[in-house]
C-alpha cells in the first residue's frame, strides 16, 4: 500500500474518532458552572443505600426521608425557655454562644416529618447558619440578627423558614409561657412549609455523609465517666456516662437537662469543638466563632480521645480527625456537639 493511501486511511479514521467524540459530548449534561459563586452548584444526590440515617448511622429511616436534606431548627436555651419542647427528639444537637454569655441550640433532623412539638424557636445567628450549611440543611428560625439576614440575602442557596417574616402560619405561640419564649412549631408544619416554598429537598452529594460511622462500637484511648464543659459562667454542661445503656446524660448547671415531659437528654456521642470566639466586628451584641480549624475532644462509650477539626467557608462540610490525622470514626447513635470557646478549654473537666 502506498504512503499516500495509508495517510488517507489514517486521516479518515481520525475524522471518525473526532466526530464520535463530539457526538458523545453532545449527549452529556451541561456542566458549565453558574457565574453566581455565592450559590454553589448542586451535585446529584447519591443513590439511596438502604434505610440508614446519615445523622445517626442507625437503620430505620423512612423511605420518604432517604437521600433528602436534613432540617435544622434554632432553639432557645435561656432559663425562660426551659424545659424545651422536643429536647430529646433531634438526631444531632449543636450548641454554642449567641451573645452575652447565653447559648442557643441547633436541632438537626434527618426526617422532620416524624418530629412533634419543637421549641421555643428563636432568632438566627450567622454562626448557626453556617453550621446548618455544613449539613446542607434547611434552616428554621424566628427572626434573626442583621448579620444572619445579610447572609441569607447574599446567598440564595441558604433555604430558610422564618416565623417572623410572613411565615408565622408555620409556627404558633404556646400560651403557657410568655413571648418571646413561647414560639414553637412541629414536624408536620415544617414539612408543609418546605413543600409550599418548593425548596430543593434532595441532599447535595458532597454533604450526604456528614459523619464517618464505625462498623463496630469503638472504645477510645482514655476512660471518661463524665465530662464537664463551660460555655460561660451561667452555661455549663456535665455529661455523665451510664454503662447500662451506653449513653451520656446531660446535666446543665448541675441539674438534669430535661424536656417538657421530664425526660432527660442523653446521647451516644459528645463532640467538643474548641473555637476561638470573639465579638463580631466589635459589636457587643454578637459573637463570631472562628470556624476555620482547631482542636477538640470526642467522648463515647465511657471513653474519650483528642481530635482536630476543619471547616472553612459557609458551605464547607465540618470534618473531624483523630490524633493521627485519619478521619474520625464515631459510634452510631445521637450526637451532641458543643462549640466551646477556646479560652475555656482549660475548664473542661474529665473524670474517669
Amino acid at each position: 500500500m502506498s504512503h499516500s493511501k495509508k495517510f488517507k486511511i489514517f486521516a479518515a479514521l481520525l475524522a471518525l474518532v473526532v466526530a464520535l467524540s463530539a457526538f458523545a459530548a453532545c449527549g452529556k449534561k451541561d456542566d458549565i458552572k453558574p457565574d453566581d459563586t455565592s450559590t454553589p452548584p448542586q451535585t446529584e444526590a447519591p443513590a439511596v443505600s438502604g434505610d440508614i440515617n446519615p445523622l445517626t448511622g442507625l437503620s430505620g429511616l423512612s423511605e420518604s426521608a432517604q437521600g433528602k436534606r436534613p432540617v435544622a431548627v434554632v432553639v432557645e436555651n435561656s432559663p425562660e425557655a426551659r424545659p424545651q419542647w422536643g429536647l430529646c427528639s433531634p438526631d444531632v444537637v449543636i450548641e454554642g454562644l449567641a451573645e452575652g454569655g447565653i447559648t442557643r441550640m441547633l436541632w438537626l433532623y434527618s426526617d422532620i416529618s416524624k418530629a412533634g412539638k419543637i421549641g421555643p424557636t428563636r432568632s438566627a445567628r450567622h454562626n448557626f447558619v453556617e453550621m446548618a450549611a455544613s449539613f446542607d440543611a434547611i434552616y428554621v428560625h424566628f427572626g434573626g440578627s442583621y448579620v444572619a439576614y445579610n447572609l441569607f440575602s447574599s446567598d440564595s442557596s441558604l433555604n430558610h423558614i422564618d416565623g417572623n417574616k410572613g411565615e408565622g402560619k408555620y409556627f404558633q405561640r404556646d400560651k403557657s409561657r410568655k413571648a418571646p419564649h413561647n414560639a414553637c412549631t412541629t414536624g408536620e408544619q415544617l414539612s408543609k412549609a418546605i413543600s409550599d416554598k418548593k425548596f430543593r429537598t434532595d441532599i447535595d452529594a458532597s454533604h450526604a455523609t456528614p459523619f464517618n460511622f464505625a462498623s463496630e462500637k469503638r472504645t477510645l484511648a482514655n476512660p471518661c465517666g463524665s465530662v464537664q464543659i463551660k460555655f460561660s459562667e451561667s452555661y455549663k454542661h456535665t455529661f455523665t456516662y451510664n454503662s447500662t445503656d451506653g449513653l451520656y446524660y446531660n446535666n446543665m448547671n448541675s441539674k438534669p437537662m430535661v424536656d417538657s415531659d421530664g425526660k432527660q437528654m442523653a446521647v451516644n456521642n459528645v463532640i467538643i469543638i474548641y473555637s476561638n470566639v470573639t465579638l463580631y466586628k466589635n459589636d457587643a451584641k454578637l459573637v463570631e466563632w472562628n470556624l476555620s480549624e482547631g482542636k477538640g475532644l470526642y467522648v463515647s462509650n465511657g471513653t474519650y480521645e483528642e481530635i482536630t477539626w476543619k471547616k472553612g467557608s459557609t458551605h464547607n462540610q465540618l470534618k473531624l480527625y483523630s490524633a493521627d490525622g485519619s478521619e474520625l470514626k464515631i459510634n452510631t447513635g445521637k450526637t451532641y456537639m458543643g462549640f466551646v470557646p477556646s479560652s475555656n478549654s482549660s475548664a473542661t473537666l474529665i473524670n474517669a
